[in-house]
């Protein structure tokens, strides 16, 4: 789509208008400390999440790649978020690599969430004691009534604390989304190694055995099934010695080695299965806390939004009664002066009369 901007700027200038910012243009850092954490804790969330989406395809591959040592750094925040250039196929350790460090990342950033929501619960109720320390306190309120500026500030304490509520509430929502996006790829990463584990000639090659082992003697169906039976779990004795008399000591050899080769392949697969089961453990503990801690969340920005409610109604409701009770003064105010003039038109014909 064409950019527009420039030309509508140029006619705003024709006009008493001010020109639109452009979109590519940062806005001004706030100055809240706060907000500043927010943002950056945000920031490091929305990389974590491009990042997972980046390497997805490469992590879900089945394919192994050769290991490559420049891709691969020790295990820290800065190391993941820092790499964008992913190769299309990635080793078992690197994607290992990833899944420690995305569980390292997504712990910081739920450690520092939480530190700000505890500095925020501080500060809240600091400010809290000291307004209704200013307003309890002293003469203040014998000479004029306070009550309507107490509830201002009292709705303005609340309005920040929802606000910052909100903000919070969406720091840990991002995380949980990008989360749940690292524990969907392990488990489609977990299923698909025990798909790949369950078919049993999946590294046997082809053509190991002979052309005579389909000579072999069979007595009876019967047999066949036993035969077949004892194959699933064990070959008899009998049955090998039939075998090492058919086969020569070349292919003898070379199944041994590819059996060997095919026991460390489910070794290893079993050991894949274990940690990605560990990291899932892992990965649905954070989940957990982080639900956890959006309800409560959830149920603290409730509670603020009912009470200013509430206090808006009494602030409008003391407003209702300060009008009236403004138009009460007016009469007595009225009726007073009417007295005093009346009093001292009579006192005036008394004195000349």
């Amino acid at each position: 789509m064409t950019n527009v901007t420039p030309i509508f700027n140029e006619f705003l200038s024709t006009h008493p208008a001010v020109a639109v910012i452009p979109p590519d243009r940062k806005p001004p850092p706030p100055k809240d400390e706060f907000l500043r954490e927010a943002f950056r804790i945000e920031s490091h969330t929305s990389s974590l999440t491009k990042y997972l989406l980046s390497i997805r395809q490469a992590y879900l591959s089945t394919t192994s790649g050769r290991p490559n040592p420049s891709r691969i750094t020790a295990s820290s925040s800065a190391s993941l978020l820092a790499r964008r250039n992913q190769s299309a196929t990635l080793t078992d350790a690197q994607r290992d690599t990833i899944d420690a460090e995305t569980k390292g990342v997504i712990r910081e950033l739920l450690a520092v969430i939480s530190r700000l929501e505890s500095t925020e619960k501080v500060r809240a109720q600091t400010e809290e004691a000291l307004l209704r320390k200013r307003y309890s306190s002293g003469l203040r309120g014998i000479f004029r009534d306070e009550t309507e500026e107490r509830e201002r500030e009292e709705e303005k304490l609340r309005t920040l604390s929802v606000h910052r509520g909100g903000v919070l509430w969406l720091l840990k929502t991002r995380l949980e989304k990008a989360s749940e996006l690292q524990r969907g790829q392990q488990e489609i990463r977990l299923q698909r190694q025990v798909e790949r584990g369950k078919s049993i000639l999946y590294k046997a090659p082809s053509g190991i055995l002979p052309p005579t082992h389909m000579s072999m003697p069979v007595t009876s169906p019967s047999k066949s099934v036993a035969s077949a039976g004892r194959r699933s779990v064990g070959l008899e004795d009998e049955e090998r010695k039939n075998i090492e008399n058919i086969l020569t000591e070349e292919q003898l050899q070379l199944f041994e080695r590819e059996n060997g080769d095919l026991m460390k392949h489910y070794e290893d697969t079993l050991d894949q299965v274990r940690s990605a089961e560990k990291s899932l453990i892992e990965i649905s503990s954070l989940q957990t806390q982080l639900a956890t801690n959006l309800a409560a969340q959830n149920a603290h920005i409730d509670n603020l939004v009912a009470d200013s409610m509430s206090t808006v109604e009494n602030i409008q409701r003391g407003n209702k009664e300060l009008k009236r009770a403004g138009e009460k003064v007016s009469i007595a105010r009225s009726a007073f002066w009417g007295a005093l003039a009346f009093s001292g038109v009579v006192i005036i014909w008394d004195w000349f009369i």
